[in-house]
């Protein structure tokens, strides 16, 4: 399922070779935030490292796959009512690539507000395979 655009939309976006800043409004009106939690929404986790991979493919201008997550932390509550606008800073991002295999995109992220950190993830995700 993609969330851009139903749980939150980009704002601002400032890429380079190695990093990139995404600013992202969350929409506290989305279906998601109905069932977690009635009267209290909370970012669920799964959606966080979700968005982390829609924007990764920004980066790379491709569809990914997450292939593998080495470290995911969830330090603060992440609510929609709170902090309606978080940034995710992608530090290290290295692409691999080799003959007759897709593209392999490794990154750190850190899901943050000022100086609140409320998530931080190290992944790989995989350039999706064409279909026939």
């Amino acid at each position: 399922m993609i969330l851009k655009n139903q749980l939150y939309q980009i704002e601002r976006q400032q890429v380079a070779e190695e990093s990139a800043t995404f600013d992202v409004s969350l929409n506290a009106g989305c279906f998601i935030y109905k069932a977690h939690f009635p009267g209290n929404p909370i970012t669920p986790g799964v959606c966080i490292v979700q968005i982390a991979k829609e924007l990764l493919e920004e980066v790379v201008s491709m569809p990914l796959e997450i292939s593998e997550v080495k470290d995911v932390k969830f330090l603060s509550i992440l609510s929609p009512v709170d902090y309606q606008e978080v940034s995710f800073l992608f530090t290290d991002i290295a692409r691999q690539t080799a003959d007759d295999k897709p593209l392999v995109v490794k990154s750190k992220v850190s899901v943050l507000w000022n100086s609140n950190v409320f998530t931080t993830i190290v992944f790989t995700c995989t350039a999706k395979e064409a279909k026939v």
